[in-house]
């Protein structure tokens, strides 16, 4: 990307500038959380949805999700599919892949320590969510475990017994209201991670990437 007050070039990966006056510099990471319209609606009644009449739909393009379409063509790393989706988590200098179908089979919820930080990975799998919080709760560490519900993505702390929907806020408990703070983490395609952080860990082993799978393609038109 560039922007057109300094001319710098940016990174869209991560942020970062690479070139220009502002070489160097990060932009600021927000949490993204992917989700159903109806898990948002009922959360945010009052949101405003994006219109398809923006101005720039020259500018869109028709693409596949799921190919390998973008994939540099020498990417050798085969631990995982190359477009195996993994929710990639930043911390403290230290870098992380959680497989989507792993965070599945593990029910939704791993308690984990990525840079000395005390971490949990919620993954909801019927939207494709997945988003890292911190789980020090009070000034220490708590476990979190799925919740079993027909009708939200839920987990619970151990600690206080709260329960937490895949946004990271307490919705019942005696943290009701409360947010757990974001750790920097987003759903992104293995080649793309790896290709910015080859340093990353994964979670699980060799006998758990085996059964790691592409998702299926589908093409997407705006």
């Amino acid at each position: 990307m560039i922007d057109l007050q300094t001319g710098s070039i940016w990174n869209h990966f991560d942020g970062r500038s690479i070139r220009g006056a502002m070489d160097g510099a990060r932009m600021d990471l927000i949490p993204l959380q992917m989700t159903t319209f109806g898990d948002w609606k009922a959360e945010y009644p009052d949101a405003v949805v994006l219109a398809g009449d923006t101005g720039f739909e020259s500018r869109y393009v028709e693409f596949d999700l799921g190919s390998s379409v973008g994939a540099p063509r020498d990417f050798a790393d085969s631990r995982l599919p190359v477009n195996a989706l993994v929710v990639g988590v930043e911390s403290e200098g230290a870098f992380k892949a959680y497989p989507q179908d792993i965070l599945t089979d593990r029910g939704g919820v791993v308690n984990d320590v990525l840079g000395d930080r005390s971490i949990v990975v919620f993954h909801d799998e019927v939207a494709g969510a997945g988003l890292a919080y911190s789980r020090v709760i009070d000034g220490a560490p708590s476990e979190f475990e799925r919740v079993d519900s027909d009708t939200e993505w839920l987990a619970r702390d151990v600690a206080t017994d709260s329960i937490w929907n895949a946004a990271g806020i307490a919705v019942s408990g005696p943290l009701a209201g409360e947010r757990l703070d974001w750790v920097p983490s987003f759903v992104t395609e293995w080649y793309g991670w790896y290709d910015f952080h080859p340093q990353t860990e994964i979670l699980g082993g060799p006998d758990d990437w085996a059964e790691v799978v592409a998702p299926p393609r589908f093409n997407i038109r705006l």
